[in-house]
């Protein structure tokens, strides 16, 4: 089941990654810096992925995404 978990962080990272390249902040310094996170935490998420399911929901929200954007292949 832990490998499901990894998985799943690694889609929801790839999806980010893919979400703020297509969103008005298009880099993840002026993503970080809109959404109010460390750039380096940004990339951790892209790289490593989101392991809690609210903020995967506050993301989506601030990008306004459907959450199901971040979690699907």
């Amino acid at each position: 089941m832990k490998q499901t978990n990894m998985d799943l962080n690694k889609i929801v990272g790839i999806n980010l990654k893919r979400a703020i390249k297509e969103s008005k902040w298009r880099t993840q310094e002026r993503f970080s810096e809109a959404f109010g996170a460390e750039v380096r935490t940004v990339g951790r998420w892209c790289n490593q992925g989101v392991d809690k399911l609210s903020l995967i929901q506050q993301i989506a929200d601030f990008l306004e995404i459907d959450v199901l954007a971040l979690l699907s292949l």
